[in-house]
């Protein structure tokens, strides 16, 4: 079985913001979270702010906080707080390993940073839900979000980032076996991180190619790389790298049959692990030195350390971990012939592969069950699995996997007499064993890994005499500065002195000419810029002016005409016939003409008012009022007209809500939205009037004013002119009731008036609810 593939580790760290932060920051927002008690957006602002600086060093902490944030943006609809604390709280839940929450927060902040137009964000979150998916094996998943997250990054410029994407996309061609498509995007990574001088990031390109040349067998051209890898992570002190680099070269000289090297390597890479607290790195350390003492017949200590790798792969749900660890197990219980175990570890570990979709490891344990069944003489199922695993092995050129299948292969076809078939394979076996061990690769090595001691011996040796060497030359420097600067100063200080001065008297003469200029042309533009103001507003005076003439005329002229018609017909109908009508016929003329006069009337009042508002004769006379009573007290009136309708009225009122206003307008305001609701709600219909105190983000206080009902709700191409002076209309009630259309234009000129601010939220034939809110009296 082979090494595990370090790479699907050594980039965890990579994908994600790093965060550092220092004590005295974290204990600063710490004490401000505590002080500031208010529910608001400066809360949910130093909440994430914590969560932020926690979110590398403490996950508890930073969900804790994060999810505080997220709950308070979300009263809020605060969206960039939304957007942040899902990010935060889906890469904790990520590094816990618990995908499924990972995933929903980071698709939910997704969704914020898409509606705040965060280009870097979306990327980096499209990219994260690509590593999710990565880890669950959906990986045509993880490449298509890969890609998407690459092609923002290159579209904005953010290179470094691209090429982290570029990286990703390289692994999951590798885990496919897609060796060519994988090394190109790895050199691609690798040059942007050369171009922008990006150490930690070069050296995870070089050790990643390291390792594709290693898969195919090319130990010089990956020793190589992987060298240079180590040699970039000893200079930035990346420990988790470095262990990476050491286990990488372990396995190596695993492969080379140098066991004792190899076992040199991977211990010194197990100790680095576990100095930093890196599991998986841990777990891949155990599984290696397993194989060492697999290889050497030791096989109480191999399983001893595999166990101990599916220990800590099943503690981090390190799935493709798991697989490896089995198969190996597996192979141990099938040494010591302990059959059964033996099957029922490669059947897990087949079953895992194949649920990720791991090439590699569903070859591996192809092979491994051809190996069983060969030796439990059921040559049927071991050829017919370990044909499986060589046409994987061709397809994705592994040739290590070859060589050891064309053995098998040489080895089932001896057993079942075939011999003509078992040399063909034997010679396959030996041409790529010896493509592998042939002699000059070995020196080439071994060259190399004397060559990087030897330049790592002598820097440290150049290093300190260049250090030498310069405190001698400094030294000298200094004398001769200092004998030369005391014969030339004198002469230069005075040459610059007179040089500058001259500067100084030409230069302010220009400047106080360009000086009066500028001010002559400020002055002159602002006279423009004041008179062009002027010009537009008194225009749209003027405009605004026009129109609201033309809604006065037609009012007069189709409003006032239609109830003024009936008054005048009907009166004239009783004043001739009234003695030929019956009772009957003359109270349902008298209720008509009654009607009609004070439809009439209230007509006329409010294009008193409002045009006595367009004018400025109206008074505003503030005074502190209980809008609560007035607001029972014009309820009580209308109870008559809601009973006609036999529609439902209901108050909702919050008592001692005081506000410094004045009482006609606000009374004005109210009668208005409670007799359109009337007018719109057919019979049995409710209508609910509610006010309360409620608190904006500063926490003033305002009292908000609804008035509800069930009718028939406000057409969307009406909604838009329904505060608009501009746009002349009006619309019949459910029982035919007329209007004018004034009555919301004076409201909202009310209200306004009370720095307070109307709206509405309505639906067709579900009803409509007009608001109004205004500031409470201090």
């Amino acid at each position: 079985m082979k090494k595990f593939n370090l790479l699907l580790f050594l980039i965890f760290h990579l994908q994600f913001l790093v965060i550092f932060a220092q004590t005295t920051e974290i204990d600063s927002l710490e004490n401000l979270i505590q002080l500031h008690i208010e529910k608001d957006t400066v809360r949910i602002n130093l909440l994430n702010d914590f969560a932020w600086a926690t979110m590398k060093t403490d996950q508890k902490k930073c969900i804790r906080y994060a999810e505080e944030a997220l709950e308070l943006a979300d009263m809020h609809n605060f969206k960039k707080g939304k957007a942040l604390s899902s990010y935060m709280l889906a890469y904790c839940h990520f590094l816990g390993f618990d995908y499924k929450k990972s995933l929903d927060y980071y698709k939910r902040s997704l969704d914020s940073y898409e509606v705040l137009g965060n280009k870097h964000r979306v990327a980096a979150c499209l990219n994260n839900i690509g590593i999710i998916y990565e880890n669950q094996g959906n990986y045509p998943l993880a490449l298509e979000y890969y890609q998407k997250s690459c092609k923002i990054y290159e579209e904005a410029g953010y290179m470094k980032e691209a090429s982290t994407c570029l990286l990703n996309i390289g692994i999951i061609y590798e885990i496919q076996g897609n060796f060519p498509s994988s090394l190109e995007y790895y050199q691609k990574s690798l040059k942007i991180n050369e171009e922008i001088y990006d150490k930690p990031e070069a050296s995870i390109c070089l050790l990643s190619i390291g390792l594709i040349y290693a898969t195919q067998g090319n130990y010089s051209l990956s020793l190589e790389y992987i060298q240079k890898a180590l040699k970039i992570s000893e200079e930035t002190g990346d420990k988790q790298q470095i262990a990476n680099c050491l286990n990488c070269i372990g396995i190596i000289y695993d492969e080379q049959a140098n066991y004792e090297l190899a076992l040199t390597y991977y211990q010194k890479s197990l100790k680095i692990t576990e100095e930093t607290g890196f599991k998986q790195g841990e777990a891949y350390c155990f599984n290696n030195i397993g194989e060492i003492y697999k290889k050497q017949k030791n096989y109480s200590s191999a399983l001893t350390y595999y166990l101990l790798s599916l220990k800590i792969c099943e503690e981090i749900r390190d799935e493709r971990g798991m697989a490896v660890a089995m198969n190996n197990i597996g192979t141990i219980y099938y040494h010591q012939a302990n059959f059964d175990l033996a099957l029922d570890y490669y059947q897990k570990a087949l079953k895992i592969s194949e649920e990720i979709n791991d090439m590699l490891i569903i070859s591996d344990s192809y092979a491994n069950l051809g190996s069983f069944f060969l030796a439990r003489f059921n040559f049927k199922k071991a050829l017919n699995y370990t044909q499986k695993s060589l046409v994987i092995a061709k397809e994705y050129e592994l040739i290590n996997d070859q060589k050891r299948i064309y053995l098998l292969l040489s080895e089932i076809y001896t057993a079942t007499k075939k011999y003509k078939n078992a040399l063909e394979n034997y010679i396959l076996y030996k041409e790529f064993n010896d493509s592998i061990f042939n002699e000059k690769n070995i020196k080439k090595i071994t060259g190399l890994e004397y060559q990087y001691e030897f330049e790592k011996e002598k820097q440290v040796i150049e290093l300190e005499q260049q250090k030498k060497d310069a405190i001698t030359a400094e030294k000298s420097k200094r004398q001769k500065t200092i004998s030369i600067a005391s014969i030339l100063g004198f002469i230069l200080v005075t040459s610059l002195g007179l040089v500058v001065l001259r500067n100084f008297i030409q230069k302010r003469k220009a400047n106080l000419i360009l000086e009066m200029q500028k001010l002559q042309i400020e002055e002159t533009n602002e006279e423009l810029i004041v008179q062009k103001e002027e010009i537009l507003n008194f225009a749209f005076e003027l405009e605004i002016a026009n129109k609201t003439k033309d809604k006065f005329f037609s009012i007069i002229a189709h409003d006032l005409k239609s109830p003024i018609s009936a008054l005048m017909s009907f009166s004239d109908l009783l004043l001739k016939k009234h003695t030929t009508y019956d009772i009957e016929k003359r109270e349902t003329y008298i209720k008509i003409i009654n009607d009609s006069s004070i439809k009439t009337l209230k007509l006329l009042d409010n294009l008193l008012t409002w045009a006595q508002s367009q004018t400025g004769v109206i008074n505003f006379t503030p005074e502190i009022i209980d809008i609560s009573e007035r607001i029972t007290e014009i309820v009580s009136l209308f109870e008559e007209s809601a009973e006609n309708k036999k529609i439902k009225l209901i108050l909702n009122a919050e008592k001692d809500l005081s506000v410094e206003a004045d009482k006609n307008m606000i009374d004005t305001v109210i009668r208005n939205l409670i007799s359109n609701a009337i007018k719109f709600t057919p019979k049995n219909g409710d209508i609910t009037v509610r006010s309360q105190t409620i608190r904006d983000e500063k926490n003033q206080k305002f009292a908000e004013i609804s008035v509800k009902d069930t009718g028939v709700g406000i057409p969307h191409e009406i909604q838009t002119k329904l505060f608009n002076i501009t746009d002349n209309f009006t619309t019949k009630g459910t029982e035919q009731e007329s209007g004018t259309g004034l009555g919301l234009i004076l409201c909202k000129e009310f209200i306004e008036k009370h720095s307070g601010e109307i709206w509405f939220e309505s639906e067709v034939e579900k009803g409509s609810k007009f608001i109004f809110r205004i500031p409470m009296y201090n």
